[in-house]
């Protein structure tokens, strides 16, 4: 109960604003909130510095949660998979998060979701003393360069902010588009009621018209 506790006070060092950070957009809690499932509590236990979590918070925070925003978006791509893998393979619903903070924000649209979600294989029928070894080796070899511990200290971040938040609200202030299949650069005009020519702007796209699935395009204001 005490570590479930210490999950949740995430909450409110994520609402600690800067006082003098001008903030326009600031996510609401869903409805329903899965509690923090046993890996969440694990993770928890093993790296839990308040110095590191506010310098992650801060990070999620900034430009009208920016980065969270963003983020979400690229696990939104390959959610489905991530999620089935991890009920397939008798995994904690966490573990769906995994294959986003290793490869997933990094490689944006390029990221293979079924390659990226046959990844958790390795941590099926782990037990606690095993799982973190077992994660360790996945986090080397996809040669990100931050400690391990930060990584799960951002790891377990991410996962609540997602799971607790709702960052799909039609009035935030951040405009971006995930691209679906099919979708144009004029469907996106005439969706967002933005002229052809200014999201082609917004994006460096100079005056191509292609955009692929997957990408994330920013609809300017």
């Amino acid at each position: 109960m005490k570590n479930i506790s210490k999950i949740l006070a995430i909450l409110t060092l994520f609402f600690t604003h800067n006082p003098f950070q001008s903030q326009t957009f600031t996510p609401e809690l869903k409805k329903a909130i899965r509690a923090p499932d046993k890996w969440e509590i694990l993770y928890k236990i093993i790296a839990d510095d308040k110095g590191t979590q506010s310098e992650i918070m801060e990070a999620y925070r900034v430009d009208d949660y920016t980065k969270l925003l963003k983020v979400n978006k690229w696990f939104e791509r390959c959610e489905e998979d991530w999620r089935s893998k991890a009920e397939v393979l008798e995994l904690p619903p966490s573990a769906a998060f995994i294959p986003l903070m290793l490869y997933g924000r990094f490689e944006h649209e390029k990221c293979d979701c079924d390659k990226s979600a046959r990844s958790l294989k390795s941590l099926q029928s782990l037990n606690n003393q095993d799982l973190l070894p077992g994660l360790k080796v996945l986090f080397l070899a996809s040669q990100i360069e931050d400690e391990f511990e930060f990584f799960l200290q951002e790891l377990s971040i991410v996962i609540r902010l997602i799971e607790n938040f709702d960052l799909n609200n039609p009035s935030t202030i951040l405009k971006s588009h995930l691209v679906k299949k099919g979708e144009t650069l004029y469907r996106l005009s005439v969706i967002y009621g933005v002229p052809v020519s200014d999201i082609q702007s917004a994006n460096n796209l100079g005056t191509s018209t292609h955009i692929t699935f997957g990408s994330l395009i920013t609809i300017p204001e």
